[in-house]
C-alpha cells in the first residue's frame, strides 16, 4: 500500500507541475503590417442584397433554344408557348446575350435566330416561340 501511494502521489506531483507550467506562456508577438481587429462594428452600414438582380443569359446546360427558354419561364414563373416547328442547338452569338429585362432578351433571341423565322415574345404571364411571317414585298 505505501508504494501505491508514493505513487499517486508522485503523479499528482507532476500532474499539477505540468498543470502550472502551462499558465506560463509567452506572450503573443507584436503583429505588423496592414490588419484590422475581427470583431468590430463598421463606421456605417452597407446593404448586403439577399436576391441579385436576374440576369437573362445562356448556360452552357441549356443546349437548345427551347431548354434556354423553358428555364427563362420557369425562373419567370411564366407559361412556354413553343409554337415553331423546330428546336435549335444554341450557337456562339447566344453567348453574349444578357439582359436585365425578359422582353429584352426575347428580342435578342429574335435577332440571333432570324435566318431561321424564329420570333421570341412576351404576351402576358406567356413567354411564346412562333415562326416569323415573311414580309411581303
Amino acid at each position: 500500500m505505501d508504494v501505491k501511494d508514493d505513487v499517486v502521489g508522485c503523479c499528482s506531483a507532476a500532474l499539477v507541475a505540468l498543470m502550472l507550467s502551462a499558465c506560463a506562456t509567452r506572450d503573443a508577438p507584436d503583429v505588423r503590417g496592414r490588419w484590422q481587429p475581427v470583431n468590430r462594428y463598421a463606421d456605417t452600414t452597407h446593404a448586403i442584397p439577399l436576391r441579385g438582380a436576374y440576369v437573362f443569359q445562356a448556360s452552357p446546360l441549356d443546349r437548345t433554344l427551347r431548354s434556354l427558354l423553358a428555364r427563362w419561364a420557369r425562373d419567370t414563373q411564366m407559361t412556354l408557348d413553343y409554337r415553331h416547328h423546330a428546336d435549335f442547338t444554341l450557337h456562339l452569338p447566344v453567348q453574349a446575350l444578357r439582359a436585365q429585362r425578359l422582353e429584352d432578351a426575347a428580342a435578342q433571341l429574335s435577332e440571333v435566330y432570324a435566318a431561321h423565322d424564329v420570333l421570341v415574345a412576351v404576351d402576358g404571364d406567356r413567354l411564346v416561340v412562333t415562326r416569323r411571317e415573311a414580309d411581303p414585298g
